[in-house]
């Protein structure tokens, strides 16, 4: 069997979007009209960070499950043509692949419909060992359980680093419930929604107060990323506390910022950049991806540091 060493590998669910663009969001009973075409395209978290990382130079592979349909057939593409390794890309003849209808209205925020398809469960029979073994990272982002536990704890036995998006669902369930999955986790990377659930804090808490909180109680010497959007980005580590003021761009949608986001900060990490670079450097990938259509338009490495250049003073670094 040949062996291929990865600087990331990610497990999570790959999906096949299906996207349209509105002015406004369809109330009951009335219509909205599409502006141009429908647009399609590989997604799903995990899909779309691991490209997101491969476009900045990353050498990546993928874990995750597909039906044996043409989406699947597509999205197999998709990773052919951005480079990422498929040796791990497990294939459901019983189930579809998964897909997500996305509407996205003119100020360039997503209303999805989604079917999770063959993407989800991944047994934890399936997942090779060594193929995480050969990476230096494993990324994690919404799945079974199972599988997230099974995959968190086979990277740690390689003495590998993990980091891990959860997304709303697997926040649902609190840090309580996901502690068997948390303590083998080096990089928490969340939206602060997502923080004050996980917490089981109220909708207004303060974000600096739940992420030290969330820190007291998972461990003081891991990495906790709260993602901003248009507010300010958050960040505790071991290096020292600090927020980051959002750049400035023209936002047309916003789908998979969170995952550009996720894939450029842990491509600063591997490359062993500050945790205040990392998170600028995540920061603009996410800004620059909502410019663009579509889940995958985040920029190459050129483009993302010229774009880092010219922008960085701009922003107001605060330490908490």
């Amino acid at each position: 069997m040949r062996i291929i060493k990865f600087d990331i590998v990610c497990i999570g669910h790959v999906l096949y979007d299906i996207r349209c663009y509105v002015n406004n969001f369809p109330s009951p009973d009335k219509l909205a009209v599409i502006m141009g075409r429908l647009k399609s395209g590989i997604g799903g978290s995990t899909a779309n960070s691991a490209v997101a990382a491969s476009k900045l130079g990353l050498e990546c592979g993928i874990i995750g499950k597909i039906g044996f349909d043409e989406y699947g057939w597509s999205v197999i593409q998709s990773f052919r043509d951005y480079g990422i390794n498929m040796d791990h890309v497990l294939v459901d003849f019983s189930n579809p692949t998964g897909v997500s209808l996305i509407t996205v209205d003119k100020d360039g925020t997503p209303e999805f419909v989604q079917m999770i398809g063959a993407s989800e469960p991944i047994s934890p029979e399936e997942i090779r060992p060594e193929y995480i073994g050969t990476s230096k990272h494993l990324h994690m982002t919404g799945l079974n359980m199972e599988a997230l536990i099974k995959s968190s704890q086979i990277a740690k036995d390689y003495g590998k680093t993990v980091s891990f998006d959860p997304g709303r669902k697997k926040s649902d369930l609190g840090y309580k419930v996901l502690l068997p999955i948390l303590e083998n986790v080096d990089i928490l990377l969340v939206n602060q929604s997502e923080a004050k659930i996980l917490l089981g804090a109220e909708k207004d808490a303060e974000i600096t107060g739940v992420m030290k909180k969330l820190r007291e109680r998972i461990g003081k010497h891991k990495i906790f990323v709260a993602k901003g959007g248009y507010r300010n980005l958050h960040v505790y580590s071991p290096e020292g506390d600090f927020s980051i003021s959002p750049f400035n761009v023209k936002v047309v949608d916003t789908i998979g910022a969170g995952d550009a986001f996720d894939g450029s900060f842990i491509t600063a990490f591997l490359r062993g950049e500050s945790c205040e670079d990392a998170a600028i450097y995540g920061a603009a990938c996410g800004s620059l991806k909502c410019e663009c259509e579509g889940a995958q338009s985040g920029p190459n490495k050129e483009k993302l540091e010229a774009f880092v250049k010219e922008n960085r003073k701009a922003l107001e670094i605060t330490r908490l």
